[in-house]
């Protein structure tokens, strides 16, 4: 298995409901053995945070990270804070590499998700 870490970052949220969601996604990213090992983080307002969570999986061996934010779109969030956040931590682990994948933005899967809720609610 390849030992490249995968961080999810979620924004966090004061409801259980959404950690709990959340944490459901993590584990069917980590089901698909992509990568090793696959955490969740969030930015804020619920635990665990990124430096935690980044010094757990360096604390596998991991010689690469990558974050992958589990947001729809580049707000001030993706450009400027989970950015500043990243690079503070990252400097205390020269040895591993950290890279930021793009959120999710627009992708023709979403608008069908989106009839099929509209569906739903008839």
């Amino acid at each position: 298995i390849l030992k490249k870490g995968l961080i999810i970052i979620g924004h966090g949220s004061r409801s259980q409901d959404a950690v709990d969601a959340f944490f459901q996604i993590v584990e069917l990213v980590r089901n698909q053995e992509e990568f090793f090992p696959v955490e969740g983080a969030f930015m804020e307002l619920s635990s665990p945070g990124i430096p935690e969570v980044v010094r757990r999986v360096a604390g596998e061996g991991v010689k690469e990270i990558v974050f992958v934010p589990y947001f729809l779109y580049e707000g001030m969030h993706i450009k400027h804070d989970i950015p500043q956040i990243i690079a503070e931590v990252s400097a205390q682990y020269p040895e591993i590499s950290f890279t930021i994948g793009r959120p999710i933005g627009v992708e023709p899967v979403l608008a069908q998700i989106l009839i099929e809720r509209a569906k739903a609610a008839e």
